[in-house]
């Protein structure tokens, strides 16, 4: 039985992932986050990997270690600066405050309520079915970006 780093260079393989991305393939889970989130365009228009492996293959704490959500309620006030990926059918708020500046990836069914103030600014990019109510208050800039097909 072939692990999940060996499993998912395979289905990158097979999408035709470019070769410096498979170069060096990273063994640990950190790594391979690491290597997804590097390549997130890519990842995120060929929906790789799947929910399934997300969920099911990497450790949870990690995942949200490196704001990445998975089929949950995410509920954060005072949410730091950072790249965030809501996959499945994650639902809840994300409060972004005080110069707080954030990427925020929502996909598949996924639905969230977005708060930025206070000189926040934050880009969110839809997905598949993914939806984002947005409340942007003061001096804060929130731009949506709608990548679904």
């Amino acid at each position: 039985m072939e692990n999940l780093s060996e499993t998912l260079k395979r289905q990158a393989e097979a999408l035709n992932a470019c070769k410096k991305g498979l170069r060096n393939f990273p063994e640990t889970e950190q790594g391979m986050i690491e290597r997804w989130k590097e390549n997130l365009d890519f990842a995120l228009e060929n929906n790789f990997p799947s929910v399934e492996i997300i969920r099911d293959g990497f450790d949870r704490s990690l995942l949200h270690k490196n704001l990445i959500f998975v089929d949950e309620h995410i509920n954060i006030d005072y949410a730091p600066n950072g790249v965030y990926v809501l996959n499945g059918a994650c639902t809840g708020v994300l409060h972004f405050r005080e110069w707080a500046a954030a990427a925020v990836y929502v996909r598949h069914e996924s639905h969230i309520h977005i708060i930025a103030d206070d000189f926040a600014k934050v880009f969110v990019r839809l997905y598949d079915g993914g939806e984002a109510d947005v409340c942007d208050i003061g001096d804060s800039v929130v731009k949506e970006y709608d990548r679904r097909r």
